[in-house]
């Protein structure tokens, strides 16, 4: 749907609404404050921030809903959240700075700064494949990850020395928080200050001052889960998602960003990518390509997570306009799309600049004859980014089915499918690098949805090893997951990760596609971020015993 249509359909919300605002943006204000009204009738939302920058100045800054429901304390401008992710973005710029200044090469060996990795293939990492997710490590280290005291970051590199890498490097790009946990060592190693105390003295230096901080204040949002207060864990690996701040706070990056000088240049140009990435472009530390913003320019973004707080910042340079949002609720994952929808309608509301047509826009897509013997090559189980989906033959096209619901993919004149669910998209599957691979294509950008599985008899080691897992955890760790269950489905076997609590549509975390190694051996099946990890297995008196990510996980249900 445009822009435009959008507008039409909210007005009445807007203008019904209270102390309307008409300074610049105020259509834009009113559009997201009845985007996020329309939020509170399908989930729990308590508190968000947001912040919207014009060609260098601040435009608007405020908060919806509450930082503390209990304390009644609002959300505001100046409220403080767990940024997550977006920590990787001042990682960056402390990286980049540090190789302007010819104190670190970024096309050096890791192992010049880390020989204590030993893993095959480890020699060809370059810290320039850290920055763009394009190292082959492992994407994530779970081990002591959440805890009110969780280890020290700094060993991870010890932990991980011999955990084989999950493609060799420079193949795809695989999210990594391993990697950027590795690149703040280094960042240590070649500064006399703490990794934390260095970053945030470069931040204040190339963006000026700043709140940023790594411990939490007395005042920072607090927690919330399906409405439920949650308390915010401190996060292990933060030179990759342990940052604090306010959408305040990131206006300096947002500014530095639009103006796209010395490293921020830098940062803005795309790395290399393989023809497994598709459209998937990364500068360094910053993610180039977004399909609602491809019509705007150059595209600068990140998203950040942690057990309950969500964030994303997005920055368009030749449009000279950013926006940051934070929220302390942990369902809102919606949070990039209302970040995307705000700078859509600032640019509509600015510039007169809509969104191009997409397939939506037609009154009807035509369809294709069906052709079984056409279909019946793409029938199998698809590994995407946490789910694992089956594709059959149903009603003259293709059925994607998940745990949460299914997908009719509809033949489309010339090949490929139109889907049922996004009329934006159009789906292609065919082969890729030797690889068979979901494709979907929405307003000329192109992303990875799957990769199909291969299927067999599953070994008789394995299949008695089926069953319920619990993770071996420290005192005062938290598991994000309530158990790992290790099933036989048709065609292999699947690790599924189980929610602490069922949501209303899925018990589900997380579900991996496994493809079986050996006797006591498998990893994690797919291309992209969590696979190509490794499950080792041993048998031992108690039971069967599973390692993977750090974790060590024995069978409860013997």
């Amino acid at each position: 749907m445009r822009r435009r249509s959008f507008l039409a359909a909210t007005a009445a919300l807007a203008c019904g609404r209270p102390g309307k605002t008409t300074p610049a943006f105020g259509e834009t204000r009113d559009t997201v404050a009845a985007l996020i009204d329309a939020w509170r009738e399908k989930m729990p939302v308590v508190g968000l921030s947001i912040a919207l920058v014009d060609r260098g100045e601040l435009a608007w800054a405020t908060g919806f809903g509450m930082a503390d429901r209990e304390a009644g304390r609002p959300a505001a401008a100046d409220t403080v959240y767990a940024l997550g992710s977006l920590t990787k973005i001042y990682t960056a710029l402390a990286a980049v700075r540090a190789w302007q200044a010819a104190e670190l090469d970024l096309d050096a060996p890791l192992r010049r700064h880390l020989p204590q990795l030993r893993a095959p293939g480890s020699d060809a990492i370059r810290l320039r494949h850290l920055l763009c997710h394009r190292s082959g490590l492992v994407s994530d280290w779970h081990r002591g990850s959440l805890g009110a005291r969780p280890p020290d970051w700094t060993r991870v590199a010890d932990e991980i020395a011999d955990e084989p890498l999950i493609a060799a490097p420079d193949s795809w790009y695989a999210y990594s928080n391993v990697g950027y946990t590795l690149l703040g060592h280094v960042l240590s190693n070649i500064s006399p200050k703490p990794y934390d105390e260095h970053v945030l003295d470069v931040a204040r230096l190339a963006l000026g001052g700043s709140g940023l901080r790594f411990d939490p204040p007395p005042q920072m949002a607090a927690g919330y889960c399906a409405g439920r207060r949650e308390d915010e864990p401190r996060l292990r690996l933060q030179p990759a998602a342990g940052m604090l701040g306010s959408v305040v706070d990131l206006v300096p990056l947002i500014r530095w960003l639009l103006a796209g000088e010395g490293a921020a240049a830098a940062m803005l140009t795309p790395q290399a990518a393989g023809p497994l990435d598709f459209d998937e472009r990364w500068g360094l530390g910053l993610a180039l390509r977004h399909v609602g913003l491809a019509h705007a320019g150059r595209v600068a973004w990140h998203t950040g997570r942690t057990l309950c707080h969500r964030a994303v910042l997005f920055a368009l340079p030749d449009r000279g306009l950013g926006v940051a949002v934070l929220a302390n609720f942990r369902e809102a994952g919606g949070v990039e799309d209302l970040a995307a929808f705000a700078l859509q309608t600032a640019l509509l509301e600015r510039d007169g600049l809509d969104l191009p047509a997409s397939a939506s826009d037609a009154e009807e897509r035509p369809r294709a004859a069906f052709d079984r013997e056409a279909l019946q090559r793409h029938v199998g189980r698809y590994a995407n980014e946490f789910d694992v989906v089956r594709l059959d033959i149903e009603r003259g096209g293709l059925v994607s089915r998940a745990e949460i619901g299914k997908t009719a993919l509809i033949p489309a004149p010339g090949g490929g499918f139109h889907s049922a669910d996004n009329p934006d998209a159009h789906v292609d599957i065919a082969d890729h690098a030797g690889h068979h691979v979901l494709t979907s294509t929405v307003r000329g950008v192109t992303t990875r949805v799957g990769v199909r599985c291969p299927e067999g008899p599953v070994p008789e080691d394995w299949l008695r090893r089926a069953g319920r897992y619990r993770v071996d955890a420290d005192p005062g760790e938290i598991v994000a997951f309530k158990a790992a269950h290790l099933e036989h489905v048709v065609g292999g076997l699947e690790l599924r990760l189980e929610l602490p609590q069922a949501f209303a549509t899925s018990s589900t975390l997380a579900r991996f596609a496994l493809e079986v190694l050996g006797p006591n051996e498998a990893r994690i099946f797919g291309i992209g971020r969590g696979k190509g990890q490794r499950v080792a297995a041993e048998d031992g008196p108690d039971g069967p015993v599973l390692t993977w990510a750090g974790y060590r996980l024995t069978r409860s249900d013997v």
